[in-house]
Parts: structure tokens; C-alpha cells; sequence
């Protein structure tokens, strides 16, 4: 069984969907939390001068969704079909696509600009994402895919309070 250390920021933001799965694999796993004073430092030892990402077998994987991915069907959460993967991954797109559009606004440097941002993600763009995900939940009895637990769940709880938090 690989020792995994999984390296991201003391916070939930994007690795928190990979915390949980990797909880939930109950194999165990490092939990190094970078504090931003020392990502100047850390920056260098990643593998894209970003984080999350996650280092095993002497090897070291990036990026949120692939190591979410990864670690979905290595639990057996990323569906039996093609098909199956598919319909998780455009739903855990549509997720991603909120995230983006919500951290666009917070990034924001122009105050004014901003502030239309916020307004137009806060009027149209999150609750009408909020309505769609709602259907695809209600359809999938609780779940984001398949009417079962896949790692797409992980990606939108995991998700969910950074959003409504930015």
C-alpha cells in the first residue's frame, strides 16, 4: 500500500474533495498543510508551482479533478461504462464551472468590476447553478451521478462551501 502525502493550503478550497476521498479509501495519508507564508518556499517543490497535489511512490500528481479522478475509481466510485465516467465528469464539470466563474469575481482587482462580478454571480450565475445541480441531485436520488455514491459527491460537498464562501 503507497504512503500518500497530500500537500495544500490549511483550508478547504480546491483540496478538499481529495481530503475526503482519500478519508474515505481509509488507507491513511500525510495531510501536509502549507501556510501561505511558506508557499513562497514550498512553491518551487511542486509539480506546477501550484497545489493541491499529491506525492506517492516517489512520484509526485496535480491537479484538483485528476487526483480526484484517480482517486475515485481507485475506490471504485467513478462508475462500471465509458458512459457511466462521462455522465460524472459533465456534472463535475458544471461544478468546476461554478467554482471558476465565482473565483473570476474574487480575484478581481478592479473594486467597481468587482463588484458587478459578485453582483451577476450572486443574482444569475449561482442560483441558477444551484437549480440545475438541484434537479440533477433530485434525479440521482442524493447523489451528483448514477443514483450512487460516485467521487463526483466528493468533488460537491467537498466543493460546495468554498463556493458559497467566495
Amino acid at each position: 500500500m503507497p504512503k500518500y502525502v497530500f500537500h495544500y493550503f490549511n483550508g478547504k478550497g480546491l483540496g478538499e474533495p481529495v481530503r475526503l476521498l482519500l478519508a474515505f479509501g481509509d488507507e491513511g495519508f500525510e495531510d501536509h498543510r502549507v501556510a501561505f507564508n511558506e508557499w513562497t518556499e514550498f512553491k518551487p517543490k511542486t509539480p506546477f508551482g501550484q497545489m493541491p497535489f499529491l506525492e506517492f511512490d516517489g512520484k509526485q500528481y496535480a491537479q484538483s479533478l485528476s487526483l480526484a479522478r484517480y482517486l475515485g475509481n481507485k475506490y471504485d466510485l467513478g462508475g462500471d461504462t465509458l458512459e457511466d465516467a462521462l455522465e460524472i465528469d459533465q456534472y463535475v464539470d458544471l461544478i468546476h464551472d461554478l467554482l471558476t466563474k465565482g473565483i473570476i469575481a474574487y480575484h478581481e482587482e478592479d473594486e467597481a468590476v468587482k463588484e458587478k462580478k459578485y453582483a451577476e454571480f450572486n443574482k444569475d450565475v449561482f442560483p441558477n447553478m444551484l437549480e440545475k445541480l438541484n434537479e440533477i441531485i433530485t434525479k440521482n436520488n442524493g447523489h451528483v451521478a448514477l443514483g450512487k455514491l460516485t467521487w463526483g459527491d466528493f468533488v460537491f460537498v467537498g466543493w460546495f462551501d468554498y463556493i458559497k464562501d467566495l
